[in-house]
């Protein structure tokens, strides 16, 4: 994506009568260039709670709805080496628009004197493609998440520093301490073929993925999980001794996510055992062929509708896989809008899947919400507490009801797996 952001500034660069290139991705404003014409209702992508990570600590940004002709934002950053606030607006600049940044020590002393401040004026904005120029800022964004380029002066020379955002609810803390949970949802490495819908995985076991594998092991370490939880039955003793056989290096790894990433991430953070937590059942449903049988003339057609949209959405997949890392592809899957792709399929193909008293649609959906329920509840069999902290790496299908499970649940909360992806 950087390669083709850095060859969309190119090209409009000679649009915009050829802006100058500031660093890789950001662009200077040149006397008398065309900039996009641009209100402040057109930067309205940014409204909402943002956090993220960028020159080395943890961050926080909140967009305020346009309000009297004005949007209003503001930033705060906390790390080891420094820690600031900004106040930010977007103002009409003639027919564009433009940022306006003011920075504050934690005091609430100001960095620049009077009333100076940084002004960023838009260049070029395209809502399409997610992507917005301002002098010497960049904006790469979607609905969920935006990475920001920034050019900083550093001894005479321009260096650009890369801030990664995600939208994250704004809400109150929880009064009463709950477990994090961190789930990542995963591909099925070893390629089972138990899935409706299955993804013909390259072999995790080469070098070139392995070392993929292991990146991604040494990101999710940063979460600092208590316990490890994996897609086997639920305190299967065959997982557990694979485990400990692990550990003494008796065991090789299979090809599968609980393995790889399950068992190599509690192995790295010294933990003495793994958790299975799946419940298995027949997903299987008699009725629902019947049903389709009964009408063939409305159900069809139905049918090779969810046949063509899994395969168009198995073959995405694949398109991420075989062009980049198996952090790219996780980041990808365990993306919110492709979390509930997988949420409700469910609602458009089975829910109208009934004939009189054959309810068989709605069944094999209540049949998924009980297994899952299920799969959750082991964790309290488990007796997290609130200080502990567990992750758990399980078939992505799964991962749009154990969020909404978490959400409604007062015992967890939810931690985004995407920061740890990136």
């Amino acid at each position: 994506m950087k390669q083709l952001l850095t060859a969309l500034l190119f090209s409009y660069g000679v649009l915009l009568n050829a802006q100058s290139q500031l660093t890789e991705h950001t662009a200077q404003l040149d006397e008398g260039a065309e900039r996009s014409s641009a209100t402040v209702e057109d930067m309205s992508w940014l409204i909402g709670h943002w956090t993220g990570e960028g020159l080395g600590g943890k961050f926080q940004e909140t967009w305020n709805p346009p309000m009297g002709g004005t949007m209003l934002g503001a930033f705060r950053l906390e790390s080891e080496d420094m820690n600031f606030y900004e106040l930010c607006t977007i103002e009409p600049d003639g027919p564009s628009v433009v940022m306006k940044v003011k920075h504050f020590n934690t005091d609430l002393s100001a960095w620049e004197e009077g009333t100076d401040y940084m002004s960023f004026p838009l260049i070029h904005l395209d809502l399409d493609e997610g992507l917005a120029f301002f002098e010497g800022l960049t904006f790469e964004f979607t609905a969920d998440d935006m990475t920001v380029y920034l050019a900083i002066e550093m001894d005479g020379e321009m260096e650009e520093a890369v801030f990664h955002y995600y939208r994250t609810p704004l809400e109150a803390p929880s009064k009463e301490a709950r477990t994090q949970l961190l789930l990542l949802g995963s591909y099925h490495m070893s390629n089972p073929g138990a899935d409706q819908f299955n993804l013909e995985a390259d072999d995790v076991l080469t070098p070139k993925r392995q070392e993929e594998i292991q990146e991604v092991v040494e990101r999710l370490a940063e979460f600092k999980p208590t316990m490890v939880a994996v897609e086997s039955p639920y305190n299967d003793s065959v997982t557990i001794a694979r485990y400990q056989a692990y550990l003494a290096g008796e065991l090789e790894l299979r090809r599968s996510e609980e393995e790889q990433i399950g068992f190599r991430l509690a192995a790295m953070l010294g933990h003495e055992t793994i958790y299975p937590i799946d419940y298995r059942m027949d997903m299987q449903s008699e009725g629902l062929e019947e049903v389709i049988m009964q009408d063939p003339e409305r159900f069809g057609p139905h049918m090779a509708e969810l046949e063509r949209t899994g395969q168009g959405v198995i073959q995405m997949m694949g398109e991420w896989l075989s062009e980049g890392t198996i952090s790219e592809m996780m980041y990808n899957m365990n993306r919110p809008e492709f979390v509930d792709l997988a949420y409700q399929l469910y609602f458009e193909y089975f829910m109208p899947i009934v004939a009189e008293d054959n309810y068989a649609g709605a069944d094999l959906i209540a049949g998924w919400y009980q297994r899952n329920l299920r799969i959750m509840s082991h964790l309290h069999m488990l007796d997290c507490s609130p200080e502990d902290r567990v992750f758990i790496v399980y078939g992505q299908g799964h991962v749009p009801l154990f969020e909404r499970i978490a959400e409604d649940s007062p015992y967890f909360e939810l931690v985004d797996v995407r920061p740890y992806l990136r």
